[in-house]
């Protein structure tokens, strides 16, 4: 895994200039915005996660703001958040296409279950998130309830695998100088040994509320993404069927019932849903 700080990396100016950049100064302009410090820090965090030497400052700035605007959507449905990504289950397919729709939205091309050819064998991958500058595979564990960890054994795991992976690019003239990167994503939690030998061995862990910044409810509510689970509009049942058709986050089902798809929901129920998926998404 290729990691630096985000001051090394280098930016380029409107003028043709190439600059270190500066973390500071993007928290000053969304202040200056009315974002309060906290949340232009979060931004900060998610931005990060789409740097690369050479990106243009305007890039910068037009993902800081459209994260931004998000924030003006915001309603009671993060309320219900971690208990609605909890009902994702029980099989955590679901989970991973959720997790999909989190990277697409920060400008990644996203594959699901997808076979990766390692150095010795194939492996499925949950999740591959790729750009042209970074590769990201992705193992999500979906546990169905919120005192269940994710222990060590699994990052000791995916360490192997990564490596193996890795080792392609190492002969890959194309992908030598790709930052390629080793995630694990949890709805729940990390054991202490998981997250020290996930940090010793480089790869990058997040769970709900680890780390303490850009955590995966950091993430969901700062990219106003959300599951259908947390609707109160439709019943439980509806909600299992929909999932089982492939249908996971609130925008997809909103442009179905725009399109009047035919939907395992009772009539009475759609246009309730339409009406509170229309509060916080238009």
């Amino acid at each position: 895994m290729h990691t630096k700080a985000l001051s090394n990396y280098l930016i380029q100016k409107a003028s043709g200039e190439r600059v270190y950049f500066d973390g500071q100064k993007l928290i000053d302009s969304l202040m200056r915005s009315g974002a309060s410090e906290v949340l232009a820090k979060q931004i900060l965090q998610a931005i990060s996660l789409e740097l690369y030497d050479g990106i243009l400052t305007s890039d910068i700035y037009t993902k800081a703001y459209r994260i931004l605007q998000k924030q003006e959507r915001k309603t009671a449905v993060n309320y219900r958040l971690k208990q609605a990504v909890m009902q994702l289950g029980p099989s955590g397919y679901p989970f991973e296409h959720f997790v999909g729709e989190l990277f697409k939205a920060r400008g990644f091309n996203v594959e699901v279950g997808k076979l990766v050819n390692g150095y010795s064998v194939r492996h499925e991958i949950d999740v591959v998130a790729t750009t042209q500058h970074k590769h990201i595979f992705v193992e999500c564990k979906f546990h169905n309830y919120q005192g269940t960890k994710t222990n060590v054994k699994v990052p000791m795991y995916i360490r192997s695998r990564f490596d193996d992976l890795s080792r392609v690019r190492d002969y890959d003239d194309q992908l030598k100088e790709t930052n390629t990167q080793g995630w694990i994503i949890t709805n729940t939690r990390f054991t202490e040994d998981a997250i020290k030998f996930g940090r010793d061995y480089g790869l990058t862990l997040l769970s709900w509320h680890y780390p303490a910044k850009g955590n995966l409810k950091d993430w969901i509510e700062l990219e106003n993404l959300h599951p259908i689970t947390c609707l109160s509009s439709i019943t439980r049942k509806e909600k299992k069927e929909l999932l089982g058709k492939g249908i996971v986050m609130c925008h997809d089902l909103y442009q179905r019932l725009k399109q009047q798809d035919h939907l395992p929901i009772k009539p009475r129920n759609q246009r309730a849903c339409k009406r509170e998926l229309r509060d916080f998404i238009e």
